[in-house]
């Protein structure tokens, strides 16, 4: 029988012989969230899975993340094939977290199956800009577009500057072409220049926090 996230979350907790008081130092997390997400009714959030997986390298990302092949990461990445996104869950998409992506130097932290979206590559999202549609500790699938010519503005769109990954629906300038509105639900519209824009991707899955 498959796991949920939670019970593989208490079984990490086990293995390494974890409370709620010794994870939270670890993991940086506050004990009371922990305790909510793991003890009590709460979901586990994207932001305890990427602490996670960032402070324990030797846990499979595979398995914390999918609930599928052993405890322990082998490094070997053998199960990279077309029907696997890599998932960077030390990436976070959120207006405002620099360091933009590049997937040929970023290692991805495990793997997606989802191969019925076909999205090349899969990120965290933090952050509540895109609330109702896409909410904090929700993962997103995405593919790059090729051609900013390309943008529809009832689409959400993962934007990449050299400052930034963010989400939102975009349109052109009417008055200025090389402009491009970012719009959200909960903030107030802004313009980037498209010059800044390094890569765009068009959001294709919303995988919902558990």
């Amino acid at each position: 029988m498959k796991t949920t996230l939670k019970q593989r979350v208490l079984q990490f907790f086990e293995i390494k012989q974890l409370n709620a008081n010794s994870a939270s130092r670890l993991l940086g997390i506050p004990q009371r969230t922990l305790n909510r997400q793991v003890n009590e009714n709460g979901k586990v959030g994207m932001e305890l899975v990427s602490a996670i997986l960032n402070n324990f390298p030797d846990i499979s990302p595979r398995w914390l993340v999918l609930g599928e092949g052993s405890v322990t990461s082998s490094h070997d990445f053998e199960f990279e094939r077309m029907d696997y996104a890599p998932f960077y869950s030390d990436l976070p998409v959120s207006a405002g977290h620099k360091d933009a992506f590049d997937p040929s130097v970023e290692r991805p932290s495990g793997f997606i199956s989802m191969p019925q979206w076909h999205a090349e590559f899969y990120f965290p999202v933090l952050g509540a800009s895109m609330e109702p549609e896409i909410y904090s500790g929700d993962i997103i699938g995405v593919n790059r577009l090729e051609s900013l010519n390309e943008i529809d503005p009832e689409k959400i769109y993962m934007i990449v500057t050299n400052e930034s990954r963010m989400i939102k629906r975009c349109h052109s300038d009417e008055n200025n072409k090389e402009l491009l509105w970012c719009v959200s639900p909960n903030y107030p519209a802004f313009t980037i220049n498209k010059k800044e824009i390094c890569a765009l991707f068009h959001v294709v899955n919303r995988i919902e926090r558990l």
